[in-house]
């Protein structure tokens, strides 16, 4: 009487339908995919950070305001008003 207690099947025979599988399956790789996304988003978004072109850009920048600060350094000053006219 207890071997047929202890040997019968316990909760291992249930049959899951595919719809039920497919569901499972589509929002384990949407889960997947989401951890992701936001990863390739950043290294997409902030390409020309790692391709060297915004240090381009700011070295650009950094020359041009050296070349203004160098030519407004060589301007002397004059402080008069033309009253002639």
């Amino acid at each position: 009487m207890t071997d047929g207690l202890f040997n019968k099947p316990f909760g291992l025979n249930i049959k899951v339908p595919t719809r039920t599988l497919q569901e499972a399956q589509r929002t384990l790789e949407k889960q997947v995919s989401s951890l992701w996304t936001p990863v390739f988003d950043f290294f997409e978004k902030n390409e020309k950070v790692f391709n060297g072109d915004v240090t381009e850009q700011i070295n650009q920048y950094n020359r041009q305001a050296y070349n203004l600060g160098a030519i407004m350094r060589d301007v002397t000053e004059t402080h008069s008003f033309d009253t002639k006219i």
